[in-house]
């Protein structure tokens, strides 16, 4: 339900495209158009079975990776900022990881920054990340908002 969710919301906020992992991420099936409401039909949706791969050659495209992470202090060696202070002038690919277990740190690696939500109050362990289709709205309302104010 969580991809289907996040393709419709991608769609709505204006994303051009979606690619999923086909090792770490559910198959495109009829259950997941229905949560996309239709979204997955309309929208461009591809596969990859080397993401790493795949990102290292939109970065030597000139594409610029980022990243995102519930917890800043879970990355290593990549610059963590708010989404709300996020500015980009290029080709992006904005990376989101799985519920629980986020990206790799291979795939750290591949990115240039890491996007964080930042939260709204002092969190209770255990209480402290978002859904993933809920922070990817988030996440990308932010950034496609950006885009806009931009004029693009």
């Amino acid at each position: 339900m969580n991809l289907g969710a996040l393709l419709r919301s991608a769609y709505f906020l204006g994303v051009d495209r979606v690619v999923a992992t086909r090792s770490n991420s559910c198959p495109l099936t009829p259950i997941v158009s229905k949560a996309s409401a239709g979204a997955m039909e309309v929208f461009d949706v591809y596969s990859t079975d080397d993401l790493q791969g795949f990102l290292k050659a939109k970065s030597a495209e000139g594409w610029e990776v980022v990243g995102t992470v519930s917890r800043p202090e879970d990355v290593e060696d990549v610059p963590v900022i708010s989404c709300s202070e996020f500015q980009w002038d290029k080709p992006l690919i904005v990376v989101i990881g799985s519920e629980g277990e986020g990206l790799s740190l291979g795939t750290q690696q591949q990115c240039q920054r890491m996007l964080a939500i930042p939260p709204g109050r002092a969190l209770h362990p255990g209480l402290d990340s978002l859904n993933v289709s809920v922070a990817a709205g988030i996440l990308l309302h932010s950034i496609c908002s950006q885009k806009r104010r931009q004029g693009d």
